[in-house]
């Protein structure tokens, strides 16, 4: 089958994150099935238009704008069989509606949860106002959703529930394997530096555990517009010496560094799922949460990790040293966890929609 899969990134683009990984992970699966995948998306400056990942045909074109403007032109030159809407960045594709394609929807999360503090109240409304308009456009369109809370949402925006199909995504337990845990207590942040993300309570956790914990070191893995300012709070909270910064790194030093971590924070406010919940799972590492839509659902309280109330960093503090003074268990039944899934059975759920949808 020819199948078109359109996103606003690719998974080699610069700020690829979750929505990439599960294209990346289910597309080179269908590849491999023998499928001829393309995927459509924008690029990054000096990026190179066609290239190729795990058998995944790439095609970027301009930023935002550019693969709206380039896919009818696409779709009307090529034959494809059944085109993948990916809403992970909100603004729908409209061209295969118009034009008649089969076309499988894939939607991640309601954006206009994470939208305060990262866009103007103007933009906000606007995004809002879009994804309002989902169940009229899309209104013939099956759904792939990657939890119960985005089904919920896809409900309450007027979407059947016989067109939605849940598909968790997957780990890469290949990848994310236990290992030796470091001597001292390390804590790994690894959710993204971006204001929804809210990687920032992750320095006031560290503030309120050092008083017991004084050797704990907390790394922060990535890159992202809220860097500059954490490295500044992290200055004005006396935490330089407990916090190393890494960067961006590979996937293999990533997954190393997970591994040997005592504990994993997420706070962000809002997600589809929670990937990164799932692979520090995988390497034998629980998570310490907010409780908010999506999280709340790849962390199984009491298993591999603890939610707390949204906002709540007291309880926060409380839910880190309970993990810390007592990880083994932990660690243990964290990676039982994460056994529940997996990039095949992910990729084989697709498959299996993917031909119904063309053979209708």
């Amino acid at each position: 089958m020819r199948i078109l899969w359109l996103a606003h990134r690719d998974p080699m683009n610069p700020r690829a994150g979750g929505a990439e990984r599960i294209i990346r992970e289910v597309g080179k699966r269908l590849a491999m099935s023998g499928n001829d995948v393309t995927l459509l998306s924008g690029g990054w400056r000096n990026c190179i238009k066609y290239d190729e990942l795990d058998g995944i045909h790439i095609i970027r074109i301009g930023y935002r704008i550019g693969p709206h403007l380039q896919l009818p032109i696409l779709l009307i030159k090529n034959n494809y069989d059944l085109v993948i809407a990916d809403l992970g960045h909100a603004v729908p594709w409209i061209s295969p509606i118009i034009l008649r394609k089969k076309t499988i929807v894939s939607f991640l999360h309601l954006h206009s949860r994470s939208l305060p503090g990262q866009v103007g109240k103007l933009m906000a409304y606007s995004i809002t106002a879009i994804e309002k308009l989902y169940f009229i456009i899309y209104h013939k369109s099956n759904f792939v959703t990657i939890s119960q809370t985005s089904f919920n949402d896809l409900l309450g925006l007027g979407l059947r529930a016989n067109r939605i199909l849940v598909i968790n995504p997957g780990v890469n337990s290949d990848l994310f394997i236990s290992g030796t845990k470091t001597e001292h207590p390390t804590i790994v942040y690894f959710g993204g530096m971006r204001p929804y993300k809210r990687p920032e309570e992750v320095l006031y956790l560290l503030r309120g555990l050092l008083t017991e914990f004084p050797t704990i070191e907390l790394i922060m893995i990535g890159d992202g517009p809220s860097r500059s300012y954490l490295e500044k709070l992290c200055s004005e909270l006396k935490l330089t010496k407990n916090v190393r910064f890494t960067g961006i790194i590979s996937n293999e030093q990533l997954a190393k560094t997970v591994s040997s971590s005592w504990l994993n924070i997420h706070c962000s406010v809002t997600e589809g799922w929670g990937i990164s919940i799932t692979e520090a799972a995988s390497a034998g590492t629980p998570t310490v949460a907010y409780r908010v839509p999506g999280v709340s659902e790849s962390v199984e309280d009491g298993i591999n990790g603890v939610t707390v109330d949204d906002g709540d960093r007291k309880a926060l503090v409380l839910a880190a040293k309970t993990i810390l003074y007592n990880p083994q268990k932990w660690w243990s039944s964290s990676i039982e966890v994460a056994k529940k899934y997996s990039w095949d059975k992910t990729a084989e759920m697709w498959n299996n929609l993917i031909h119904r949808i063309a053979d209708k």
